[in-house]
Protein backbone atom coordinates (compact mmCIF):
# COMPACT_ATOMS: atom_id res chain seq x y z
CA UNK A 1 0.00 0.00 0.00
CA UNK A 2 0.95 3.70 -0.34
CA UNK A 3 2.81 5.67 2.46
CA UNK A 4 -0.03 7.77 4.24
CA UNK A 5 0.67 11.08 6.02
CA UNK A 6 -1.03 11.49 9.19
CA UNK A 7 -1.85 14.71 11.60
CA UNK A 8 -1.96 14.33 14.96
CA UNK A 9 -5.28 13.54 15.18
CA UNK A 10 -4.55 11.12 12.47
CA UNK A 11 -6.32 13.13 9.60
CA UNK A 12 -4.31 12.30 6.22
CA UNK A 13 -2.70 14.62 5.07
CA UNK A 14 -1.07 13.45 2.07
CA UNK A 15 -0.99 10.07 0.12
CA UNK A 16 2.19 8.93 -1.90
CA UNK A 17 1.66 6.38 -4.47
CA UNK A 18 3.63 2.69 -4.24
CA UNK A 19 6.00 2.12 -6.91
CA UNK A 20 4.93 2.07 -10.19
CA UNK A 21 2.64 4.99 -9.27
CA UNK A 22 -0.15 3.17 -8.72
CA UNK A 23 -2.46 4.68 -6.01
CA UNK A 24 -3.61 1.75 -3.21
CA UNK A 25 -4.66 2.49 -0.13
CA UNK A 26 -5.30 -0.03 2.68
CA UNK A 27 -9.29 -0.04 3.12
CA UNK A 28 -10.75 -2.80 5.77
CA UNK A 29 -14.79 -3.32 5.97
CA UNK A 30 -14.40 -0.70 9.08
CA UNK A 31 -13.60 1.97 6.60
CA UNK A 32 -16.95 1.64 4.08
CA UNK A 33 -20.29 1.79 4.96
CA UNK A 34 -22.35 -1.40 5.65
CA UNK A 35 -24.32 -1.48 2.56
CA UNK A 36 -21.54 -1.02 0.78
CA UNK A 37 -20.41 -4.61 1.91
CA UNK A 38 -23.62 -5.80 1.08
CA UNK A 39 -23.86 -5.14 -2.12
CA UNK A 40 -20.24 -6.13 -3.13
CA UNK A 41 -21.53 -9.99 -1.56
CA UNK A 42 -24.44 -9.30 -2.97
CA UNK A 43 -23.17 -8.78 -6.28
CA UNK A 44 -20.08 -11.00 -6.04
CA UNK A 45 -20.36 -14.07 -3.83
CA UNK A 46 -23.62 -14.19 -1.52
CA UNK A 47 -22.42 -17.07 0.37
CA UNK A 48 -19.05 -15.55 1.16
CA UNK A 49 -19.70 -15.65 4.73
CA UNK A 50 -20.84 -19.85 4.71
CA UNK A 51 -18.28 -21.11 2.56
CA UNK A 52 -14.72 -22.28 3.02
CA UNK A 53 -13.32 -20.12 -0.08
CA UNK A 54 -14.76 -22.06 -2.57
CA UNK A 55 -18.25 -22.01 -3.66
CA UNK A 56 -18.78 -25.59 -5.51
CA UNK A 57 -22.51 -24.83 -6.49
CA UNK A 58 -21.18 -21.58 -8.18
CA UNK A 59 -18.20 -23.24 -9.89
CA UNK A 60 -20.67 -26.19 -11.21
CA UNK A 61 -23.28 -23.65 -12.51
CA UNK A 62 -20.59 -21.93 -14.03
CA UNK A 63 -18.89 -24.69 -15.51
CA UNK A 64 -22.25 -26.34 -16.95
CA UNK A 65 -23.41 -23.02 -18.67
CA UNK A 66 -19.77 -23.38 -20.04
CA UNK A 67 -19.95 -26.41 -21.45
CA UNK A 68 -24.12 -25.91 -23.04
CA UNK A 69 -23.02 -22.25 -24.53
CA UNK A 70 -19.26 -23.44 -25.58
CA UNK A 71 -17.90 -20.21 -24.23
CA UNK A 72 -17.87 -18.61 -20.52
CA UNK A 73 -20.91 -16.78 -19.66
CA UNK A 74 -20.43 -16.22 -16.02
CA UNK A 75 -17.76 -17.06 -13.47
CA UNK A 76 -17.77 -18.84 -10.64
CA UNK A 77 -15.26 -17.17 -8.20
CA UNK A 78 -15.44 -16.26 -4.88
CA UNK A 79 -14.43 -13.19 -3.18
CA UNK A 80 -11.47 -15.15 -1.66
CA UNK A 81 -10.65 -17.00 -4.91
CA UNK A 82 -10.96 -13.50 -6.60
CA UNK A 83 -8.65 -12.09 -3.68
CA UNK A 84 -6.36 -14.60 -4.74
CA UNK A 85 -6.20 -13.59 -7.71
CA UNK A 86 -5.57 -10.03 -6.87
CA UNK A 87 -2.75 -11.14 -4.83
CA UNK A 88 -1.10 -13.31 -7.67
CA UNK A 89 -2.05 -12.36 -11.18
CA UNK A 90 -1.95 -14.94 -14.10
CA UNK A 91 -3.33 -15.22 -17.10
CA UNK A 92 -7.23 -16.80 -17.06
CA UNK A 93 -6.50 -20.46 -17.99
CA UNK A 94 -8.09 -23.94 -15.88
CA UNK A 95 -4.74 -24.15 -14.59
CA UNK A 96 -5.12 -20.62 -13.22
CA UNK A 97 -8.24 -21.51 -12.23
CA UNK A 98 -7.12 -24.59 -10.09
CA UNK A 99 -4.37 -22.27 -8.72
CA UNK A 100 -6.79 -19.78 -7.66
CA UNK A 101 -9.02 -22.78 -5.78
CA UNK A 102 -6.04 -24.15 -3.98
CA UNK A 103 -4.58 -19.85 -3.16
CA UNK A 104 -8.82 -19.32 -1.60
CA UNK A 105 -8.61 -22.83 0.70
CA UNK A 106 -4.73 -21.59 2.45
CA UNK A 107 -6.14 -18.21 2.58
CA UNK A 108 -9.81 -19.02 4.26
CA UNK A 109 -7.79 -21.28 6.49
CA UNK A 110 -5.28 -18.00 7.74
CA UNK A 111 -7.55 -15.48 7.93
CA UNK A 112 -10.87 -14.31 8.61
CA UNK A 113 -13.59 -13.26 6.39
CA UNK A 114 -13.09 -9.28 7.14
CA UNK A 115 -9.58 -9.75 6.27
CA UNK A 116 -10.16 -11.57 3.32
CA UNK A 117 -12.78 -8.76 2.28
CA UNK A 118 -9.87 -6.43 3.59
CA UNK A 119 -7.34 -7.95 0.75
CA UNK A 120 -10.26 -7.28 -2.10
CA UNK A 121 -10.91 -3.85 -1.03
CA UNK A 122 -7.72 -3.24 -0.62
CA UNK A 123 -6.81 -4.48 -3.92
CA UNK A 124 -9.90 -4.56 -6.38
CA UNK A 125 -8.83 -2.18 -9.72
CA UNK A 126 -10.88 0.94 -9.65
CA UNK A 127 -9.73 2.17 -13.30
CA UNK A 128 -5.99 3.66 -14.52
CA UNK A 129 -3.67 3.10 -11.53
CA UNK A 130 -6.10 3.12 -9.16
CA UNK A 131 -6.43 0.58 -6.73
CA UNK A 132 -8.65 -0.44 -3.68
CA UNK A 133 -12.10 1.04 -2.67
CA UNK A 134 -10.84 3.77 -0.58
CA UNK A 135 -8.49 4.75 -3.46
CA UNK A 136 -11.15 5.09 -5.75
CA UNK A 137 -13.70 6.60 -3.75
CA UNK A 138 -11.09 9.65 -2.79
CA UNK A 139 -10.43 9.90 -6.40
CA UNK A 140 -13.85 9.94 -8.08
CA UNK A 141 -15.70 11.08 -4.92
CA UNK A 142 -13.47 13.50 -3.27
CA UNK A 143 -14.26 11.78 0.14
CA UNK A 144 -13.57 9.04 2.43
CA UNK A 145 -15.61 5.84 1.74
CA UNK A 146 -17.52 5.58 5.07
CA UNK A 147 -19.79 8.97 3.71
CA UNK A 148 -20.25 7.00 0.26
CA UNK A 149 -23.91 6.56 -0.27
CA UNK A 150 -25.87 3.43 -2.05
CA UNK A 151 -25.10 4.56 -5.83
CA UNK A 152 -21.37 5.57 -5.06
CA UNK A 153 -20.79 2.46 -3.22
CA UNK A 154 -22.50 0.57 -6.28
CA UNK A 155 -20.11 2.36 -8.96
CA UNK A 156 -17.19 1.29 -6.79
CA UNK A 157 -18.17 -2.16 -6.54
CA UNK A 158 -18.97 -2.22 -10.43
CA UNK A 159 -15.58 -0.97 -11.17
CA UNK A 160 -13.63 -3.16 -9.75
CA UNK A 161 -15.45 -6.12 -12.71
CA UNK A 162 -14.72 -3.38 -15.61
CA UNK A 163 -12.83 -1.16 -14.44
CA UNK A 164 -11.41 1.07 -17.58
CA UNK A 165 -14.98 0.13 -19.13
CA UNK A 166 -16.85 2.22 -16.16
CA UNK A 167 -14.32 4.78 -15.56
CA UNK A 168 -16.29 7.99 -14.53
CA UNK A 169 -13.50 10.45 -16.24
CA UNK A 170 -13.90 8.31 -19.38
CA UNK A 171 -17.21 6.95 -19.44
CA UNK A 172 -19.28 9.84 -17.34
CA UNK A 173 -22.91 8.50 -18.55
Amino acid sequence: VGTEILDREGRTLSVLPVAGGTWRLRTTPQDVPPHLVAMLIAAEDRRFLSHPGVDALALARAAGQWLRAGRVVSGGSTLTMQAARLLEPRPRTLRSKAIEIFRSLQLEARFSKDEILSIWLTLAPQGGNLEGLRAGSLAWFGRAPATLDAAESALLVALARRPEALRPDRHPD
